[in-house]
């Protein structure tokens, strides 16, 4: 009795006379070792392997075919002795699956080191023995790898992702020129010397887009220095066409996509725009602040900004709104701040701007506000209130949380995270400043309402 691999079987066939001698025997293959040739690519471009069989066993040999010579390969052998299994594989490995008396053990065979694995990932849904096998890249079949990916120098623009990243830039006492970076996923910080302003400096202000931040102005001496912070580099040169156009300290920033607005600052009013697209600056008189001023903190979403407190020389909680379709700005009496204060910091997304800590002379604030864009009005939110009471601290974040971070007294390097959706605060110790600082700025390319996603040029890949 045959099949059709040419290997005798006796099923269920008793009291058979072989050689002048009587055997029972009941579903037994005699020879039939299941079989996988090499296709012909490395480590062994002609070789064959065969393992298991009857008597049931985990032998497995090499059929070298240029010499059609035959060794066997311990390191080989199949984990479980078996017949009736099946192969197939590659031109790296074969795999050799099932077999009696029932097994659904997959073992894999190295071809480069003659050794054997068992790959449980790999067993067969259901024991049995008698199956078959094939491969598409099996006996040497012909298999056209695609060509490796590779980048050309050639860019194009695509959309991802905008960095989830806030940066943390200068401070005092130093003063300091140290960059921070806090990754908003794990609530991390880690320094990153190539950022690091080009002068150290404190009492600045920041703003950005999705692709840099600016960090303009600052003391000890008044400053009309800009440096620009680029994200995916973690990179930082001074950009002397987007220097202010007064030199001053203690001002405030915000922006959208485009431009980014320096408010105030020493004894000023002037308002500063700075086009991102060709890194200049230029006053836009209409935008000056109702009332000149210092210390105060401002953020905004794609359409306005808001610059609220500070001082006048007496502290105030007056709000601004900056309008950037028009350039021009008007208080909004409705989105004053809930209590007077200089040297606060603010941040927020594309409804709802967080306005937190600060001073009224020597007391300090852990006072949160929140201003609501649609309808330029402002309430506290206690459950949001800064863990510790402080002023000259900064603040930046994405469409879901703030960050406030460091500030005085102190100096502080703690940072609170603010949850917009509850409106409730927490401090991340992991994000904590580097260096405890005061008088710090900060940006992020996802706060004030900007895109999570941006075209950004992409490498060609060929």
């Amino acid at each position: 009795m045959s099949d059709t691999r040419g290997v005798f079987r006796l099923r269920d066939l008793y009291n058979l006379k072989i050689e002048d001698k009587w055997v029972d025997l009941d579903d037994v293959w005699i020879g039939d070792p299941a079989v996988r040739f090499s296709d012909g690519a490395e480590p062994s471009p002609n070789t064959g392997y065969f393992g298991g069989g009857v008597p049931t066993t985990s032998l497995m040999d090499k059929v070298t075919y240029a010499s059609d010579t035959t060794a066997a390969v311990p390191g080989a052998n199949l984990t479980v002795a078996r017949n009736e299994l099946a192969a197939t594989g590659n031109s790296t490995a074969g795999y050799f699956g099932g077999g009696a008396p029932s097994y659904s053990t997959m073992d894999k065979v190295t071809y480069s080191s003659d050794t054997t694995a068992a790959v449980p990932g790999a067993n067969l849904s259901v024991e049995r023995y008698g199956p078959a096998a094939s491969s598409v890249r099996a006996n040497a079949l012909p298999f056209i790898e695609p060509p490796t990916p590779t980048p050309t120098p050639q860019t194009a623009l695509a959309l991802g992702p905008a960095p989830n990243t806030g940066y943390f830039g200068g401070g005092d006492p130093g003063p300091y020129s140290t960059m921070d970076k806090v990754t908003y996923s794990s609530d991390t910080r880690a320094a990153v010397p190539g950022a690091n302003l080009t002068a150290a400096r404190y009492r600045l202000a920041a703003t950005g887009n999705s692709d840099a931040g600016y960090f303009g102005g600052g003391a000890p001496e008044p400053r009309s220095t800009m440096d620009k912070v680029t994200y995916s580099s973690d990179t930082t040169a001074a950009v002397p066409g987007a220097n202010l156009t007064v030199a001053r300290y203690g001002l405030a920033a915000t922006g959208n996509s485009t431009h980014g607005y320096f408010g105030g600052g020493s004894s000023y009013s002037t308002m500063d725009k700075v086009t991102y697209s060709s890194d200049t600056t230029a006053a836009v008189p209409g935008a000056n602040l109702t009332v000149a001023r210092y210390g105060l903190a401002a953020t905004g979403n794609s359409t306005a900004g808001y610059f609220g407190g500070g001082r006048t020389p007496s502290v105030t909680s007056l709000m601004d709104k900056v309008t950037y379709s028009s350039d021009t700005t008007a208080a909004v009496p409705g989105a004053n701040l809930t209590a007077a204060r200089y040297y606060l910091a603010a941040t927020g997304n594309s409804t709802v701007g967080y306005f937190g800590g600060g001073a009224v002379g020597d007391p300090t604030r852990s006072l949160m506000d929140k201003v609501t864009y649609a309808s330029d009005t402002t309430a506290a939110v206690p459950g949001a209130n800064l863990t510790i009471a402080r002023k000259e601290l900064a603040a930046t974040g994405n469409s879901t949380h703030g960050y406030f971070g460091g500030g005085q007294p102190g100096p502080r390097s703690t940072m609170d995270k603010v949850t917009y959706a509850s409106d409730t605060r927490a401090a991340v110790p992991g994000a904590n400043l580097s260096v405890a600082r005061y008088g710090l700025a900060a940006s992020s390319a996802r706060a004030n309402g900007l895109p999570t996603t941006v075209l950004a040029p992409t490498p060609v890949i060929v």
